[in-house]
Formats: structure tokens, C-alpha cells, sequence
């Protein structure tokens, strides 16, 4: 497992990228008003940073392959302190766009900081690596919201100004404290040796068992996941009478328990279930969980289910990353993780508009039902998942500060002091 100042680095920049998202997301539509900006305006400057984040997540990891994690990670800190500094300076439509657009663009490095993750842990800890970097991202758009609306009341542009001081600190941080992960330090990383040197042998291995699976199973949840967040509200305000600071206060409590799932539990649970059952497990409550809303008769009962599917997710998505890590050759980390941002982001793409479609033209718990289907589905795909290839665990240099044979399956070299 990473040393604790490596993954403190690492944690921090994930939090600090989506703690930037956070802070300007929720002033964006006012502050694109002020300049003049129509409806169809407004959608598009907030489209354009998951339409950048999706487009460069696979360009991102595959230069890490081959230049190295930390310096891409280095780069994309500095890319996004510019971006929020553009967006603090923006006097119209055309470069808050911009802004938007290069802070998405920024964000696609969340693949080579799972890479990271992946270059410098081994077997079952490797989920509880990436469970903490999830933990990172719940908590900085838990943050980000709070600290936008404060700063907000100096004036709408004043936030980007917080979010690019942010960055830089991080940036910082990472120049001092993060190494370069371990693959590349022992000079053993070679990309052109991976199952996706080139740009076909990339997608040819995003096709191949079990990735495939993988891959679907991720589309499917996190289509279930983010269809079900985007109209929540909207159901709840109907049906419920629930407000806007009701339903904050439902995503901070669906948040936090991220958090703890990821940040605090997964890792235990991976170790003693594994990988596949967990994310069968996090399929089947997913799907409970979504399924149920429409059945709710009060309000309370929404609260009481709204642990369900947060921890559902804190369940699969570090462990599916860990099960399409530990099915991916180490020269190919960056490659084929950012390869699985790219089915993610279709996936936050495309559901949302299909629930907005199914609770406007056909009923309100539709979008609700299509999406525990969805999950369903997921659950019965999970049922192929093969167990995590047993690779001979490479063993790590015991002088190493950052990594070490921290685990039992990191053996320690101890020296041989029998006599030639």
C-alpha cells in the first residue's frame, strides 16, 4: 500500500480537483446569466466539461503509460488552476466555455491517479487504494457546494479565484511530496510492451473477457446511479413536497456515507469477500434501492433508503476499478483505467437524458424502475466475473519509503545469512 505522505498527496489532489467542480458548478447557470447566456447556452458550458473529461480521460492515461504518473498528474493540477482562473476572469459566454471545457479536459486525469494507485499496491489492497481515492472525490463534491455558496456573496467570479488557489496549493504539495509511482521508478514500466501500445490493441482489449463484463457492469451502474440523482428532486418535490434544502440535505447524508464506505469499510470487505461479491452485492442493493423509491408513502422512508444506494456505489465502483486494474498488465494501467472513465462517462452522459425523457413523457417512477432493471442486469453480468488473475506478487524494495512490503502479500527480502 502507498505510504501515508504518497497517498495524503494523492488523496488531496482527487479531492481538490472535484472540490474545484463543486465550488463552481452550482453559481455556473447565474453566472453565465449575467453575461447574457440563454437556456440552451447555459446547458452547453456545463455539458462541455463532461464532454472534454470523457474525450481525454483515454489521452491522459496512455501518455502516463509512457511518461510517467507524476508528471501527467502535475500537469493536469496546473491545467486546472488555469481553468478556474479563467473562469474567475470570464466577461463572456466564450470563455466561461473555455474554462469549463479545459477544467474538463483537467479532470480526466482521474484515470492516472487510479493508475497510480494500481503501480503501487498489489492484490486485494488495491480496492482499498482505489476506494480512498473515491472517498477523495465524494468528499470534494461534498465540500465544494458549501464553500462556492460562501465565497459566492463577494461576487460570482470569486470562487474560481478559491478553486485555483486550491489547485496551486496542491500543486504544490505534489511537487514536494509525491514520487513518481513505483513502475517507473524501477525503470520496469514500458508501454510498448502492454496489451495497448497502440491505439488498436487498446480497443481490442477493452473487448476482451473479462474487461468486457467489467466495463458493461460499470455502464449499467453508474447509468442506474446518476439516472436515479438527476430526478430525485423532481420526484420528491412532487410527491413528497420536499425542498431544495431538503434535498441537500438527502445527497450531504447519501455523500457522507460514500465516504465512510469508501474511505473506511470496502477494503475490509474486499479482503475477506473479494472483489467480484462485493461488486454483486453492491449490484443487488443498487437495484433495491432504486427500485424501491416509487413504492415510498413518506417522506422518512426515503431517508432511511438513502444509505442503500450510497453505500451501494461505495461498494462497486472501487472494487470494479480494482477488478479491470488487476485484469490489466502493468505497462497498460493508464491506458485501459482511462479506457473505463470513458465507459463511465457515457454512462453519466446518456442516463440522465433517458430519465429526463422517461419522467417527462411516460411517469414520474419510471426512471426509477428502468434504472433497478438496469442494475438487475448488472447483477447477472457480476455472476461472470471471473476471480482476479494470481499474479506473482512482485516483490518491493524494503528500503522503498513509499511503498515497502506493507502487506502480507508484499513479501519482505530478508538477507541470506546462511554461509556460500
Amino acid at each position: 500500500m502507498l505510504r501515508r505522505a504518497g497517498l495524503g498527496v494523492l488523496f488531496g489532489t482527487v479531492m481538490v480537483d472535484m472540490m474545484g467542480f463543486g465550488i463552481v458548478l452550482p453559481l455556473l447557470p447565474f453566472y453565465a446569466e449575467e453575461m447574457g447566456a440563454s437556456p440552451r447556452w447555459v446547458t452547453l458550458i456545463i455539458a462541455s466539461f463532461s464532454i472534454t473529461q470523457l474525450l481525454s480521460a483515454p489521452i491522459w492515461g496512455r501518455f502516463s503509460d509512457r511518461l510517467g504518473r507524476r508528471r501527467l498528474l502535475l500537469i493536469g493540477l496546473f491545467a486546472s488552476a488555469l481553468s478556474y482562473l479563467l473562469f474567475a476572469l470570464a466577461d463572456n459566454l466564450w470563455l466561461l466555455l473555455v474554462s469549463r471545457a479545459t477544467a474538463g479536459a483537467a479532470g480526466g486525469t482521474l484515470g492516472i491517479a487510479q493508475a497510480y494507485v494500481a503501480d503501487s499496491t498489489e492484490g486485494e489492497e488495491r480496492a482499498r487504494g482505489l476506494g480512498f481515492i473515491g472517498a477523495a472525490s465524494g468528499l470534494g463534491i461534498m465540500l465544494g457546494p458549501a464553500i462556492g455558496g460562501f465565497f459566492s456573496r463577494f461576487g460570482l467570479g470569486v470562487p474560481g479565484y478559491v478553486a485555483a488557489g486550491l489547485c496551486l496549493l496542491n500543486l504544490m504539495a505534489a511537487v514536494v511530496f509525491l514520487p513518481e509511482s513505483r513502475h517507473f521508478r524501477s525503470g520496469k514500466a514500458d508501454a510498448s510492451k502492454g496489451e495497448a501500445a497502440t491505439i488498436l490493441l487498446w480497443a481490442k482489449s477493452l473487448f476482451r473477457f473479462p474487461l468486457r463484463v467489467l466495463l458493461l457492469v460499470y455502464v449499467l451502474t453508474i447509468g442506474c446511479f446518476t439516472s436515479m440523482t438527476s430526478v430525485l428532486a423532481l420526484y420528491a418535490e412532487r410527491v413528497f413536497a420536499m425542498t431544495a434544502a431538503d434535498m441537500g440535505l438527502v445527497f450531504t447524508l447519501a455523500g457522507g456515507v460514500t465516504v465512510i464506505v469508501r474511505g473506511g469499510l470496502v477494503g475490509r470487505i474486499v479482503k475477506r469477500f473479494g472483489e467480484p461479491n462485493t461488486v454483486r452485492a453492491g449490484c443487488a442493493l443498487l437495484a433495491l434501492g432504486v427500485g424501491a423509491i416509487p413504492f415510498l408513502a413518506d417522506r422518512w422512508q426515503l431517508w432511511l433508503l438513502v444509505p442503500s444506494w450510497a453505500a451501494a456505489t461505495g461498494l462497486i465502483f472501487p472494487s470494479l476499478h480494482a477488478l479491470i486494474s488487476r485484469n490489466t498488465d502493468e505497462h497498460s494501467q493508464g491506458s485501459v483505467l482511462g479506457g473505463s472513465q470513458v465507459a463511465g462517462g457515457l454512462g453519466r452522459v446518456v442516463a440522465p437524458l433517458a430519465a429526463g425523457w422517461l419522467f417527462e413523457l411516460y411517469s414520474i417512477r419510471s426512471p426509477f424502475l428502468v434504472g433497478a432493471a438496469a442494475s438487475a442486469v448488472a447483477l447477472w453480468l457480476a455472476l461472470r466475473i471471473p476471480a482476479p488473475r494470481d499474479h506473482k506478487a512482485e516483490k518491493l524494495d524494503p528500503t522503498d519509503r513509499w511503498t515497502g512490503p506493507v502487506a502480507a502479500h508484499e513479501p519482505r527480502d530478508l538477507p541470506d545469512t546462511k554461509s556460500p
